[in-house]
């Protein structure tokens, strides 16, 4: 039962950075990292309220200098926060490389790279030669859209993909 409440306050520390992003992206990066519940407590004490996710999102959307007192908290724990972040990269770089060195004999995770690369041809050639009845229309594409998704996952496993392209749009790194 802790883990899946340690998974909510996750996802609930995930929320809130979303919305600190807005005034400080740094800052609200560093709230889904590893480092969450400790940023979270600093924000909490630039805000003068709890260090919990709802009491933070509160004083966020009442509090009028909300946005000044997170940028102010951003300029001066942007030491930290860089640290933070360095640390957060490299523990999903390990876990990728883990991953990879432990798969690195099997042929499984190789025939399911060809089994997605072939459903992704097979899906591709279907709907572009067959018309799709209107009411199947929508399901069908929502399962092509997953099998080629997780055939562009397994890709990106196996091939390596840049993190700073799929930050940039986040400003992860601003």
């Amino acid at each position: 039962m802790s883990k899946f409440r340690d998974k909510l306050e996750e996802i609930e520390w995930r929320k809130i950075g979303k919305q600190v992003g807005k005034f400080a992206p740094l800052l609200g990066s560093a709230l889904g990292g590893p480092a969450g519940g400790l940023v979270g407590g600093l924000i909490a004490e630039a805000l003068g309220v709890n260090n919990t996710p709802q009491e933070i999102s509160e004083a966020i959307k009442t509090d009028p200098e909300a946005a000044v007192k997170l940028k102010a908290l951003q300029v001066e724990q942007e030491d930290n926060l860089k640290k933070w972040a360095f640390s957060t990269l490299e523990i999903e770089l390990l876990d990728k490389q883990n991953a990879r060195a432990a798969h690195a004999f099997s042929k499984m995770p190789a025939i399911m790279c060809i089994l997605l690369t072939i459903l992704v041809a097979i899906g591709a050639y279907l709907l572009f030669t067959i018309p799709v009845p209107e009411e199947n229309a929508s399901t069908a594409y929502l399962l092509f859209g997953a099998v080629l998704a997780k055939w562009g996952d397994s890709c990106a496993f196996w091939f390596g993909t840049t993190r700073s392209s799929a930050e940039k749009s986040k400003g992860f790194m601003r």
